[in-house]
């Protein structure tokens, strides 16, 4: 049987609906603490190097402000 994948032949441009970005435990904790912080603050999910003996984990990183 073949695999198709339906998501490759919708185009946003004629939808006008952007792809909806993938949810995971570590964005929506990132989004919940984005609603706390100061105006000018931002977070964001960041690949950790590796380190021997572990798994890639992502990490939050919070951007101050430039003013």
């Amino acid at each position: 049987m073949t695999d198709v994948d339906i998501d490759a032949f919708i185009l946003p441009e004629l939808t006008g609906l952007a792809p909806a970005p993938a949810s995971t435990p570590m964005h929506r904790a990132a989004s919940q603490l984005q609603k706390v912080l100061p105006p000018g603050w931002r977070v964001e999910v960041v690949a950790v190097p590796p380190r021997p003996g572990r798994k890639d984990q992502p990490a939050l990183r919070l951007v101050m402000s430039d003013l």
